[in-house]
């Protein structure tokens, strides 16, 4: 049985990259050895797209919005610093996730400095969704990318937006399905047909471009907020 402390302690290993005062580094916040797998191969999903020279900025690059590209979007960031501070007060797992997924914050950091489009919000998901199931015994070679589709745990969503919700489940039906590989645009040719289509045609194309999980994730999440705004 899944313990909230293990999904809490996925939930908070990589709040330090936000450099608020308190957090704990990587190495002392990720001590389960299967965490730390779920860890790595969020990462492995991820760091496979746009890497560059090291930078001392962790502020993520976007595909679309060309201001978030500045190297410290101070602004931005201070908008939604008081979210920081509730991250860390937070310790209600399930709550603690909600807030994750709903964050504006930690989609402005990329999750590791050689690959700046990486998405530090996307990747804390990805890890959490893989550990989850890795604890209940499926091996990545048993999950699928789902989308509408309801969850046997929260813990498995990946991202919501207006009326889209993306879980990473094993197998149990073919409606909404799409195997879960290496890079991100091999899964999405999968399900091309059934997403984004008309007036959103060249953005499904960008998408079929991405290797990066969290690249191609906070690119959809930018490129809502565009079409809202």
């Amino acid at each position: 049985m899944i313990q909230e402390e293990e999904i809490l302690q996925v939930l908070r290993h990589d709040l330090h990259k936000i450099r608020i005062a308190g957090s704990m580094a990587h190495k002392s916040a990720l001590q389960d050895k299967l965490a730390q797998h779920s860890d790595g191969m969020a990462a492995w999903l991820s760091r496979n797209f746009l890497k560059e020279r090291f930078e001392e900025s962790l502020y993520r690059k976007s595909l679309i919005f060309q201001n978030l590209n500045l190297k410290t979007p101070r602004t931005l960031v201070s908008l939604h610093r008081l979210e920081a501070t509730d991250l860390f007060k937070e310790s209600n797992a399930f709550k603690l996730h909600t807030a994750i997924l709903k964050s504006k914050l930690l989609n402005l950091y990329c999750e590791a400095r050689n690959f700046p489009y990486t998405s530090l919000k996307y990747h804390i998901l990805l890890a959490c969704a893989l550990f989850y199931n890795l604890k209940c015994g499926y091996d990545l070679k048993d999950l699928y990318l789902c989308e509408n589709l309801p969850p046997e745990s929260p813990f498995q969503i990946i991202l919501q937006y207006s009326n889209r919700e993306w879980t990473i489940l094993p197998a149990r039906s073919k409606e909404g399905l799409s195997k879960i590989y290496p890079k991100f645009y091999m899964t999405w040719e999968r399900r091309r047909k059934e997403s984004f289509g008309g007036e959103h045609q060249v953005f499904d194309e960008t998408l079929s471009s991405i290797g990066s999980w969290t690249v191609a994730l906070a690119t959809i999440e930018d490129f809502f907020t565009l079409v809202k705004s």
